[in-house]
């Protein structure tokens, strides 16, 4: 979660690479006061999934509070909310070997062709107040694609860097330069996160893990930003091939930057200022979430 720690199934933290596994779609989001319930249809993050389970969406860790599964899956993956039965799939009214039947059925059905599967297919996740007002969670709506990831193993190769899954603050995408295989994308970042990028350093947007080509900092009433080039991979495979200018982006910087500001701060006995701030100006999108 932005800001938050993210519980697994035991309470336990979890930590992804930023390598998006796949695009969900927002089927439904249920609105409160202050707190919003989504639901997002999937299928490879919840090849292993249980109730408790951690799954990264847009770079937010959130927890998987149910499994739903549809009548038929679209191919391509969308699924009409006209087609939810209410089968929620409880895995702690399930016993092992349910569990395990479950998976046998889901695994093999994902073999044949689309509209055949038989178990879950869809998640739904709390997202609470301190989490939509540092995220851009709160903008979605039924029929957005999202990034989504599952938790590293131990096993995994790192493919990109360690992620958290807690964003820092909400950047801007200002535009987007296309050459012949790549396009190189500059965002806009909130107020005092620039201090923790580098050039050749890692940052996360939206939950994908880049490679941070330029910083520029904040001159007269343009906030800082930084560019990074997409590969056509990413700007197929992720959100990130359709963020139109004054897009709201996640952003989450490299959490060692954040551990050596501390410790020097620590050595030099001042605090260090508190990352992240608000939205640049003149480039927040009210979406119904704010503080």
């Amino acid at each position: 979660m932005a800001g938050e720690r993210c519980p697994g199934p035991k309470g336990t933290g979890r930590m992804f690479t930023g390598i998006v596994e796949e695009l969900g779609i927002v089927t439904a989001v249920d609105a409160g006061a202050d707190a919003a319930s989504l639901t997002i249809t999937c299928q490879t993050v919840l090849e292993d999934a249980i109730h408790g389970a951690s799954i990264a969406v847009n770079g937010v860790c959130l927890t998987v509070t149910s499994l739903l599964r549809d009548k038929a899956v679209l191919a391509g993956g969308a699924a009409a909310s006209a087609a939810w039965d209410g089968a929620a799939l409880d895995d702690a009214a399930l016993d092992g070997a349910s569990r395990d039947a479950v998976a046998r059925d889901e695994t093999a059905s994902r073999a044949g062709p689309a509209g055949t599967l038989t178990g879950a297919s869809a998640f739904t996740a709390d997202v609470m107040h301190e989490t939509l007002a540092r995220s851009s969670l709160g903008g979605l709506a039924p029929g957005d694609r999202v990034n989504l990831e599952r938790p590293v193993r131990l096993s995994d190769r790192l493919g990109g860097h360690l992620v958290q899954g807690h964003v820092d603050g909400v950047g801007v995408v200002q535009d987007r330069q296309v050459a012949e295989h790549w396009e190189v994308v500059r965002v806009a970042l909130p107020a005092g996160l620039d201090r923790y990028l580098v050039e050749k350093g890692s940052v996360t947007v939206d939950g994908v893990s880049l490679t941070v080509v330029e910083v520029t900092p904040a001159r007269d009433d343009a906030p800082a930003s930084f560019t990074v080039s997409l590969i056509p991979t990413t700007l197929e495979h992720t959100t990130l091939g359709h963020r139109a200018p004054g897009s709201r982006v996640n952003v989450e910087v490299d959490v060692l930057a954040k551990y050596v500001e501390k410790l020097q701060a620590g050595a030099s006995g001042h605090s260090e200022p508190a990352p992240g701030g608000p939205v640049p100006a003149g480039t927040s999108d009210p979406n119904g979430f704010q503080r």
